[in-house]
C-alpha cells in the first residue's frame, strides 16, 4: 500500500485556528468536559465506556454536541453541528461529513489538558483514543492511536528543561511532540507510519503549538546525521513474531526495534542532552548490553521507561 493512499481522506490544518476557537468557546476542553459529564462518566470515557456520556449529554447544548460528535462518534443534527462549529469549514477541511443520519466525525479530537493549563487536542482514528485500543481491531496496518497509559507516562518523566532541538522517535499521534514544543527551540518528529505524521501535524495545529518538523522512516534514519539535546520516544509494545499493526509491532522481530533505538541514542545526543522513552516488559534489556546504552551516555531503567544522559 503507498503512503499516499495511507494518508488519503484526513483532515487538512490550514483552517484548524477557527476549529479550536470554536471548541474552545464551546468549553470543550478537559476541565470543560469535567464539569458536564462528572468524574465517573469522565472517568468510564478512559475505559471506552460511553453509556455515562451519553446519559450526560442528552442537551442541547454546543458543548454537548461536541461530545457526540467527537468523543462518541454519533451522528448530529447539522442544525446542532453548526451552532457548535464552523460547519462549513470543517466539512471543507475533513474534519467532518454529511451523511443521512446527520453529520459525523472522521477523526476522534480529544480535550488533553498541558501541564500549565493549556487547552489542547489530541487528534487518532475514530474509536482509538485513550481507552480505545479495542478499536483498532481489524484495521489496516496505518492505524493511529490516542492517547494512553505509557503516553502520559512518558510526559510525565522527561526532562523540560529549555533545549535548542528535540526529537519525538515514533511520534503517533504526536502528544511527546506536542509537550516538546513548550520547550524545544526546533522539535523533529519522525514515523514509519506517513498517517501518524499527518495527525501529529492536526494535533500541533488543533492545539494552537507551533509546528514541528516531520519526517517520515524508521527511527534515526530519516534524521541522518543530525543530533539532539533532548530524545522522546515510546515505541512499538508488542514484542511478537508478527507485524500486522505499524503502532503495535514496529516492523522489526522480537525486541531489535527497541534494542536499535536504546544503542544509537548515545550518538545522537548532543553533549548534556538526555533521552527518555517508555517500554513494556524487562527483558530486551539484558540483551543490550549491561546499560543499553552507547558508550559516552549514562542509563538508568525503571519498569516503565528507560532514560540516557550524554556524560559531561
Amino acid at each position: 500500500m503507498s503512503t499516499t493512499s495511507l494518508a488519503a481522506g484526513l483532515p487538512v490544518p490550514d483552517r484548524s485556528a477557527r476549529l479550536r476557537d470554536a471548541l474552545i468557546a464551546a468549553d470543550f476542553t478537559a476541565d470543560g468536559l469535567l464539569e458536564l459529564l462528572g468524574a465517573p462518566a469522565y472517568s468510564a470515557l478512559a475505559r471506552s465506556e460511553t453509556v455515562p456520556a451519553l446519559r450526560a449529554t442528552r442537551g442541547d447544548s454546543p458543548l454537548e454536541a461536541l461530545v457526540r460528535l467527537f468523543l462518541l462518534q454519533r451522528p448530529v443534527a447539522a442544525g446542532r453541528a453548526r451552532e457548535a462549529l464552523p460547519l462549513d469549514v470543517a466539512l471543507a477541511d475533513g474534519w467532518v461529513a454529511e451523511f443521512s443520519d446527520g453529520v459525523r466525525a472522521t477523526v476522534d479530537v480529544r480535550p488533553y489538558g498541558g501541564p500549565e493549563g493549556q487547552d489542547w487536542y489530541i487528534v487518532s482514528d475514530l474509536g482509538c483514543a485513550v481507552g480505545g485500543a479495542g478499536g483498532a481491531s481489524g484495521r489496516a496496518e496505518g492505524v493511529v492511536l490516542g492517547v494512553g497509559g505509557a503516553s502520559t507516562t512518558l510526559a510525565g518523566i522527561t526532562v523540560r528543561d529549555p533545549v535548542a532541538s528535540a526529537l519525538d522517535l515514533g511520534t503517533g499521534s504526536g502528544i511527546q511532540a506536542l509537550h516538546a514544543t513548550r520547550h524545544a527551540t526546533r522539535v523533529t518528529a519522525t514515523d514509519l507510519n506517513p498517517r501518524a505524521l499527518v495527525f501529529t501535524r492536526l494535533t500541533l495545529a488543533l492545539s494552537g503549538a507551533p509546528e514541528a518538523d516531520l519526517r517520515e522512516g524508521s527511527l534515526y534514519a530519516p534524521v541522518g546525521p543530525d543530533t539532539y539535546d533532548l530524545i522522546v520516544s515510546n515505541p512499538p509494545f508488542v514484542i511478537s513474531p508478527g507485524a500486522r499493526l505499524t503502532y503495535r509491532d514496529g516492523g522489526m522481530g522480537g525486541d531489535d526495534l527497541c534494542r536499535s533505538l536504546v544503542q544509537q541514542a548515545g550518538e545522537r545526543l548532543n553533549e548534556g542532552g538526555s533521552r527518555t522513552s517508555s517500554r513494556t516488559g524487562s527483558t530486551w534489556r539484558g540483551r543490550t548490553g549491561r546499560s543499553g546504552c552507547a558508550p559516552g551516555c549514562r542509563a538508568a531503567a525503571t519498569p516503565g521507561s528507560f532514560s540516557a544522559r550524554s556524560r559531561t
